[in-house]
């Protein structure tokens, strides 16, 4: 993909998300999206890309349409991150004013890794400008059994990466904005401002669990504690 801010250097962040708007609503057609994603929910991931808060895009293909084998000859950029995914429940059209209100709107969690494409041009410049525009480089992703918010807490829980056996990856449910939920309605106000509407069934995904992981040919396999485990064979 081309850098946004290479062909516009006066690019702003409203311009790069309206930029993403128009390029997600041609690719959707009538289809309406699977979810909506977060990104740079942490500051080490912020401080990386330039950035002064996370980031959000929108998810195209289902967890269940992920092909058992990724092929690296097809995906250049492809990353593994573990995350925590969301269900919503109930449709959400305005901008909710607490997590409280936000828990009322959502009826499953469930482990997930998402496979983001960084498959940049330039990626030595690439800025947050540039992977908004790109619709945060939202490729595939992948959950495991949702459960119901009062049987599993969003912020109590470990995930350990491992490709091939060796462990790549540690992260914990607070690593997104120190508090999944916060993370979640981060998202959902975000997703709101930019025009959607949630609609029940779709997912959301909170930001990475510990740090994004460049990926390589290997079976890799999240250890998601007593959430269970997810897995993914990636191919040269």
């Amino acid at each position: 993909m081309p850098l946004a801010t290479r062909i516009d250097e006066t690019l702003t962040i409203e311009r790069a998300y309206s930029i993403q708007k128009k390029v997600v609503q041609s690719m959707l057609g009538d289809r309406t999206p699977v979810g909506f994603k977060a990104g740079f929910t942490s500051s080490a991931a912020q401080s990386r890309f330039g950035a002064d808060e996370p980031v959000a895009g929108v998810l195209l293909t289902a967890a269940h349409q992920t092909p058992p084998v990724l092929q690296l000859s097809a995906l250049r950029g492809l990353h593994l991150e573990t995350e925590v995914a969301m269900r919503v429940g109930k449709r959400i059209d305005s901008r909710l004013t607490s997590t409280a209100t936000l828990i009322a709107h959502i009826d499953g969690i469930a482990p997930a890794i998402e496979l983001p494409n960084l498959d940049y041009a330039d990626p030595q410049h690439l800025s947050a400008l540039d992977i908004i525009a790109t619709n945060v480089a939202a490729a595939y992703f992948r959950t495991g059994t949702f459960l119901s918010p009062r049987e599993r807490d969003p912020n109590d829980v470990t995930v350990r990466l491992t490709c091939d056996g060796e462990e790549v990856n540690v992260g914990s449910g607070r690593d997104a904005m120190g508090d999944q939920w916060q993370a979640a309605l981060w998202l959902v106000n975000t997703i709101i401002d930019m025009g959607w509407t949630i609609e029940p069934g779709q997912v959301l995904l909170t930001g990475a669990l510990g740090n994004m992981v460049k990926a390589r040919a290997a079976h890799c396999v999240a250890s998601f504690a007593n959430w269970g485990e997810l897995s993914v064979t990636i191919e040269p």
